[in-house]
């Protein structure tokens, strides 16, 4: 009898005693919970692209989540029990509470949360912000593609449309958010394509070393056995893509692992050539965006000047949507403040538009309305003087300004310094014009480019008029 009623002594302590020990628990998922949340805070500064999670982080964050899971079923257990049987699940609380604190401690992790991954291939690109809900849904659009193992060639096409801007921003995007891939590469192609040249872009990204003395196909050989074998998944992002590519001469394999190529171009025929399965046209911006675009440039102190606002809208609607044409021609229009200022550029605008036939002509001609404007010879013949240089090729704005004043196109003046001096005022107005761009700064100083429709419309003036001679790209 004694044994009988010591039982049911036990039972009842057991039954008071759950509630407690259930609160306690409750507490210590909390704790649990809120490491947890600090851990993938860390997460989000110190998994950077050439980095990954450490396996016991990885596995800690798992159990986490099938801890949570396992006191929400025991819970529910607990819940649907009697009131003669609740007092049985004191020790399964108990034995939670118990790894709920060992998990507490083990969280710690002092010496941080990742490891170096060489494996992890990848670099970071410079952007600028992207304007207008089309843009946006594009992005959108291209993620879900990169996403979907049944996508493996993905063509993004349209002229002067911010192609390359949205393109960084899905690149970056890929190295920050996704660990779905192991290699992800930017090359850029450009309108001077050539085979070899790309195999050695795409070489020098997956450290490949070439001897000099291979064959086109033994590279070809050499790059397909890289990315077959020692990599997983690739994304692999060939920008500003002029004419078809065969990727089996290049050494790029069309796998179906979900891998994945992309290709950005002016031509839609480029995305059918070679053979994309999802093509995707970035569209212009709506009116509305680009009149925000414009005014985002030039100011909207503009809006006070009576009578210039209806003016200025109609210069923006002749850039036709096109966020380059848009920054290009608002970045020219800037400071000024008088209205028949802008009524003769809008007159400029209008006549040199009835003279084009085509998009690439159209938007030409609104970026040789920037040059046009600058109204200065020198600052003119500085400016065509970059187009000696190759696409997308990054110029020390020092070894620029020496050229400019070497070859004449800075007035002489009274010392060496003032004429550097003066170049390099001129070349801050091209970049204020937006003729020039900034894409980095390095240790040697900072570097220029010429956006490759910019470069077109210098090339393009210099035919009419030539005073260098440019020949696929070199001087």
């Amino acid at each position: 009898m004694d044994y009988f009623l010591n039982k049911i002594d036990k039972h009842l302590d057991n039954h008071r005693s759950l509630d407690q020990n259930k609160n306690e628990l409750k507490r210590k998922l909390n704790d649990l919970n809120g490491l947890k949340e600090d851990i993938e805070s860390r997460l989000s500064s110190e998994l950077q692209p050439t980095k990954k999670l450490k396996k016991g982080v990885q596995i800690w964050l798992e159990n986490v989540e099938r801890i949570n899971g396992e006191i929400q079923s025991l819970d529910g257990r607990i819940g649907e029990s009697s009131a003669l049987t609740r007092g049985f699940h004191a020790k399964d609380v108990l034995m939670r509470m118990k790894e709920v604190e060992e998990h507490i401690q083990q969280g710690k992790f002092c010496e941080g949360l990742v490891v170096d991954n060489p494996r992890r291939i990848g670099q970071v690109l410079s952007t600028s912000t992207l304007s207008g809900e089309a843009t946006k849904l594009c992005i959108e659009e291209i993620w879900q593609c990169l996403m979907n193992d049944e996508v493996r060639k993905i063509g993004v096409w349209g002229m002067g449309v911010g192609k390359t801007s949205i393109m960084k921003h899905i690149n970056n995007r890929l190295l920050k958010e996704t660990h779905k891939f192991d290699v992800v590469i930017w090359i850029t192609v450009s309108k001077e394509m050539s085979l070899a040249k790309l195999q050695k872009d795409l070489a020098s990204k997956l450290d490949v070393k070439f001897s000099g003395n291979e064959c086109e196909t033994t590279r070809a050989g050499m790059l397909f056995e890289t990315l077959s074998f020692k990599f997983s998944r690739f994304v692999i992002i060939l920008d500003d893509v002029w004419e078809k590519v065969s990727f089996e001469q290049v050494g790029i394999p069309e796998s179906s692992n979900g891998s994945k190529l992309v290709l950005t171009t002016r031509s839609l025929d480029v995305c059918r050539h070679v053979g994309c399965n999802r093509v995707i046209q970035i569209k212009p911006l709506a009116e509305e965006e680009a009149w925000n675009l414009f005014l985002e440039i030039v100011g909207g102190n503009i809006l006070n000047i009576p009578g210039l606002e209806p003016v200025a809208k109609s210069i923006t609607k002749h850039c036709a949507g096109l966020p380059l044409g848009v920054i290009v021609v608002a970045a020219c229009m800037k400071g000024l403040d008088d209205l028949f200022e802008w009524r003769n550029a809008l007159k400029e605008l209008s006549l040199a538009r009835q003279s084009v036939n085509g998009l690439e002509d159209e938007v030409i001609q609104q970026l040789r309305f920037s040059y046009d404007r600058l109204k200065d010879q020198k600052l003119q013949h500085c400016f065509l003087n970059c187009a000696l240089y190759p696409a997308d090729f990054a110029i020390r704005e020092i070894d620029l300004v020496h050229l400019w004043i070497a070859e004449g196109l800075v007035e002489e003046m009274n010392s060496r310094q003032a004429e550097y001096d003066k170049g390099c005022a001129i070349m801050n107005r091209l970049i204020n014009n937006c003729l020039l761009e900034v894409p980095t700064e390095t240790e040697n100083g900072r570097c220029v480019k010429m956006h490759d429709l910019v470069r077109d419309m210098a090339l393009h003036i210099t035919c009419g008029t030539p005073r260098f001679l440019v020949k696929a790209g070199m001087r």
